[in-house]
């Protein structure tokens, strides 16, 4: 298994390539370790694998081992990449990347720093009333 990490601060998602015949077994241990709702397959059979990512906001560079037919078991887990990285490893991952989600992505996610709204408001004076 071959690794490639991000710094930890920034890394918030986890991806394993497994084989076919592995995936039911890796779906359910993250279900069981209580990552399932932060789980999502990427099948190469449904499209390029590197374009999916990119759909689900990982920009992934190319990698020999993300091949066309590759299945990836993609686990978004801020602060806890650690424990998906050796629960993959555990059930055989065939390789094991720890990514960040796309910075361009992640400032559009952004709260703005303020959220009140651009309205002029009157001193109440101003207000007519309706005859």
């Amino acid at each position: 298994m071959s690794s490639r990490s991000v710094p930890a601060s920034d890394a918030d998602h986890v991806i394993g390539a497994f084989p076919r015949e592995g995936l039911s077994s890796v779906l359910a241990a993250t279900h069981r370790a209580g990552f399932g709702p932060q789980t999502r397959v990427i099948d190469g059979s449904r499209g390029d694998v590197l374009q999916q990512l990119d759909r689900a906001g990982l920009r992934v560079r190319e990698n020999p081992l993300l091949t066309s037919d590759a299945v990836l078991v993609v686990v978004t887990a801020p602060g806890r990449v650690a424990v998906v990285s050796d629960l993959f490893a555990r059930f055989g991952a065939e390789s094991v990347l720890i990514v960040e989600r796309r910075s361009e992505l992640r400032a559009r996610l952004e709260a703005p720093e303020s959220i009140a709204p651009d309205i002029p408001m009157g001193t109440g004076a101003e207000v007519v009333a309706d005859a």
